[in-house]
């Protein structure tokens, strides 16, 4: 049996590139699902996968199989983290508790803020019983004044007033200890992205201004422009419910409106004319160069000819200007094309419909990046 726990042994695993097995009984498997064991490194000792860790999530400790699949998910998206989570009854971390756990794992922070340490309150009830056994020696051992003040200490212990003040006693600690805690944690590695949200803050607001002045006038709504092609998973008959009540439907071809549609966007981060969509299924309309200035999103099918009348006819010009996304169900294998044009991929499940807000709330995070980008935002 092996003394190190099993965050250890992986924690030493995942910063020195060792290898992850799983055991299904002693025979190798792929599938952490099916497996009841695992093996970190050159380790020759297994551990339980069912084995409940010191890693906590909603304060609840967590066992070694959620943990090594959230490690594996390091690169995933945290869609379709959920998602695999989901299918596998695997308990999922939310994005802040996954991005430490995993920051920690590959070695880029020095603790993880979720992880209880066990054995420093082992480690300090030793050290006060090694302290107190000093102290006691250094009284005993010592003569003249030592012995005297020793004396007075006792003397005054026994006094019930003092016995009384000095429940109420709390070690002081100077203000670095009080910030940095126990530890000194590095936090070097999030200076590189402050720095990047920052530069990426001041582009927005400066392109915002300048779009706000050239304008002279209110921003007027943004646009969604969907494919008019009869196989699209998303069309104007039902990309209202979809996309505005986060429920998926079948399309309706009969029951398709003509023209556009207007979606309700509720955001405290944007003014008023962003928080109402529209959106339309062609651009014979787009006869100034304004429309593709408030256009923030085209879906396509995967189909060249859709493109044909839009400001870039090539979709590999195209999704380099404007946001490409493509909704197909889950099980459906995606066209090649569809990441050679730079395009996000949405994944509906056919039945579960309970995925469908998770999803369209993701969908309007990355949305919201753009409209602020685009000078949408407050003051």
């Amino acid at each position: 049996m092996s003394s190190v726990s099993p965050l250890k042994a992986l924690h030493s695993a995942t910063t020195n590139q060792g290898a992850i097995t799983f055991l299904k009984g002693d025979e190798v498997t792929e599938s952490i699902k099916d497996a009841t064991h695992v093996k970190f490194g050159n380790e020759d000792h297994p551990y339980e996968l069912d084995t409940v860790t010191n890693f906590y999530n909603d304060d609840k400790a967590q066992n070694l199989r959620a943990v090594v699949f959230c490690w594996l998910h390091d690169k995933s998206s945290i869609v379709d983290y959920r998602r695999e989570c989901t299918e596998l009854g695997i308990p999922d971390f939310k994005f802040l508790v996954k991005t430490e756990l995993t920051t920690w794992l590959n070695g880029n922070s020095d603790s993880c803020t979720f992880v209880k340490e066990e054995e420093d309150d082992n480690e300090n009830k030793s050290l006060k019983k090694t302290s107190g056994a000093d102290i006691s020696t250094t009284s005993t051992s010592g003569t003249g004044s030592g012995s005297s003040s020793s004396s007075t200490k006792k003397h005054k212990l026994e006094d019930p007033q003092i016995d009384r003040i000095s429940v109420f006693e709390r070690e002081s600690i100077d203000h670095n200890a009080a910030l940095r805690g126990s530890k000194n944690i590095d936090f070097g590695y999030l200076i590189s992205d402050a720095k990047k949200f920052i530069s990426q803050l001041k582009r927005a607001r400066t392109s915002g201004d300048i779009k706000k002045k050239s304008s002279g006038g209110p921003k007027k709504q943004p646009i969604i422009i969907v494919s008019p092609a009869t196989t699209a998973l998303l069309s104007l008959s039902n990309v209202k419910q979809f996309l505005e009540e986060g429920a998926f439907v079948e399309p309706d071809p009969s029951n398709k409106p003509t023209g556009l549609v207007t979606i309700r966007h509720k955001s405290d981060k944007l003014i008023s004319s962003a928080q109402q969509i529209i959106v339309v299924d062609n651009v014979d309309m787009f006869n100034k160069p304004e429309y593709w200035d408030r256009v923030v999103a085209i879906f396509t099918t995967g189909q060249a000819w859709q493109f044909s009348k839009y400001k870039y006819a090539k979709p590999e010009e195209l999704f380099q200007h404007y946001a490409g996304f493509y909704l197909s169900y889950q099980a459906d294998p995606t066209p090649r094309q569809i990441k050679d044009w730079n395009v996000n991929e949405i994944k509906v499940d056919r039945d579960k419909r309970f995925r469908d807000t998770m999803i369209v709330r993701d969908f309007w995070t990355d949305i919201d990046k753009i409209l602020l980008a685009k000078g949408y935002g407050k003051d």
